[in-house]
């Protein structure tokens, strides 16, 4: 006859009696008990690491891959307003999502067509008022955030009509249909108090 092994510490403290009595097992039955033992120690011991690793994943804002946090929600909803504020062509909503130290260089080396705060709400009035009608969606790919300042990565598609353009003869010039546009961009903001701006890329 093989006795059990005694058992461990963990058992012992939910069931006292387990700690004073050891029982009698026939030889084989004491193999299996053991291996069982073991088995279920080790899911034990790797519960909580699997606890861990999924408690542990960031939830993202829902359509997103950006941490849902306040910080990056309102960040989400300030280019949210940018975007809706354009497809309803209205200047003042997009304006107001930016900052008074707005500044953005185009993208190139040319001084001459950077834009600054003061600049952009005539530009806007001029481009959303050539504009017949919208479709722009924005994914949002990657955001972060360093003390007052954050940046987030996105995809842009937009599908637009401009409205008819005519020639000195006064006749509407050909156009097509649709014009689209699809490409990556980014956003630089600034929170000022417990809100955030936008201070390049629109």
């Amino acid at each position: 006859m093989a006795l059990s092994p005694a058992p461990p510490w963990w058992l012992a403290c939910i069931y006292p009696r387990a700690a004073r009595k050891r029982v009698e097992l026939p030889g084989p039955f004491a193999t299996m008990f053991r291996r069982s033992i073991s088995a279920v120690f080790c899911l034990l011991l790797l519960a909580p690491a699997f606890t861990v690793t999924a408690c542990g994943s960031p939830q993202m804002i829902p359509g997103t891959d950006i941490p849902d946090t306040p910080d990056f929600r309102a960040i989400v909803d300030v280019l949210e307003r940018y975007r809706t504020g354009f497809v309803r062509k209205d200047a003042a909503a997009v304006l107001a999502t930016a900052h008074p130290t707005y500044h953005d260089e185009g993208g190139t080396d040319d001084p001459g067509d950077d834009v600054v705060y003061d600049d952009l709400g005539p530009l806007l009035r001029q481009r959303l008022d050539q504009l017949d009608s919208l479709r722009f969606t924005i994914e949002y790919l990657d955001a972060s955030m360093h003390g007052d300042r954050a940046s987030v990565k996105v995809w842009i598609d937009a599908s637009y009509r401009l409205k008819p353009f005519l020639d000195t003869d006064g006749s509407v010039r050909p156009q097509p249909p649709y014009s689209r546009q699809q490409d990556y961009a980014e956003f630089e903001l600034l929170r000022e108090g417990d809100a955030w701006f936008i201070v390049k890329g629109i």
